[in-house]
């Protein structure tokens, strides 16, 4: 049997149209797997079908004319309820997966990155709700239109103002741009995630314009003080101490690195492993490895509230217990 060029590129063609229409098709199954209004509209439209075959089967033709009247229709109601959904996905796959480094000197980020640990650390201890998201490569221009314009340096001063519980602004976010506070009361889309409820509404709109931007989102809670950093659709808490270890090593880059050529980073990644795998050959094999300790999440400290009662108050406490057993017996 022989092989022409025709049949080979017919295959080709079968494979690609499988291959496009698994991709599609699992790519809605995520949109309905990761949001629960999603998966009951879609039960919704099963039931549907379901009736239409009864219908069908059982011969009522005016029930089925309704049904087919409605499914016919159905993929423009669907395209609509599910408007959010769809514009999410199209906004994370059009998102870029590089590592955007702002482009200041050092010494200027290393300015900004210390009043920035310096607010959250303070309102973390008065429990004083923020919502500050750094801009990276991707341009948050739409949102900043939303809240209102200041353009002013970043200061925790400013930010603990701004934050601060009945003033215009608490219950929006910050936008910062560089080293500069872009705006304030800004709003933000809310995740369609089904958080837990402890998360509010601060927690929802970080993880929403994480998804659909690259920004670096910093958030305080109003209930429980906890610090927390929402990148890429995740949130992850921190101390302040490895807050700032985290966005320094994020957003610093050191000014002679920065004036070498473009190649520099690969330069300094090749350097980098051959540093690490010429130390792993030298390394004692019998030799333990040292556990890293993930110092991110805060741990929790149990206070007594309760005075710790003197031995005194305690035999005064017993003795008219021993009393009353005594009457009693």
């Amino acid at each position: 049997m022989s092989w022409n060029w025709s049949d080979l590129e017919l295959i080709v063609r079968l494979i690609l149209d499988i291959i496009v229409l698994w991709s599609l098709f699992y790519a809605g199954i995520r949109i309905v797997r990761n949001n629960t209004r999603t998966i009951q509209i879609v039960k919704g439209i099963l039931t549907l079908l379901m009736f239409k075959m009864f219908a069908d089967l059982l011969h009522l033709k005016t029930v089925s004319s309704m049904l087919e009247f409605v499914l016919s229709w159905g993929m423009i109601v669907v395209l609509i309820i599910l408007q959010p959904e769809i514009r999410s996905m199209l906004e994370k796959m059009g998102k870029t997966n590089s590592s955007y480094v702002p482009d200041l000197p050092a010494d200027r980020m290393n300015k900004l990155i210390n009043e920035l640990v310096k607010a959250v650390s303070d309102m973390s201890k008065t429990k004083t709700g923020a919502l500050i998201s750094l801009e990276m490569g991707q341009s948050l221009e739409d949102y900043a239109k939303t809240g209102i314009s200041m353009d002013s340096d970043v200061t925790s001063e400013l930010l603990e103002t701004i934050f601060q519980y009945g003033t215009p602004m608490h219950d929006g976010a910050v936008i910062i741009q560089g080293d500069k506070l872009e705006c304030a009361g800004a709003y933000f889309p809310s995740t369609a995630k089904d958080l837990p409820t402890k998360y509010g509404a601060r927690h929802r709109a970080a993880v929403g314009i994480s998804e659909v931007s690259d920004s670096i989102t910093l958030i305080v809670s109003e209930e429980t003080g906890n610090i927390s950093v929402a990148q890429k659709g995740v949130l992850t808490q921190y101390t302040p101490e490895s807050l700032e270890r985290y966005l320094k090593s994020r957003l610093v880059v050191e000014d002679q690195h920065r004036s070498g050529s473009k190649i520099q980073p690969m330069i300094d990644t090749a350097k980098t492993f051959s540093s690490n795998f010429s130390n792993s050959l030298g390394r004692n094999k019998k030799e333990q490895p040292t556990e890293k300790k993930d110092d991110r999440v805060k741990p929790l400290s149990v206070v007594n509230l309760l005075e710790t009662p003197t031995s005194e108050e305690q035999a005064k406490k017993s003795s008219p217990q021993k009393e009353e057993n005594h009457h009693g017996q």
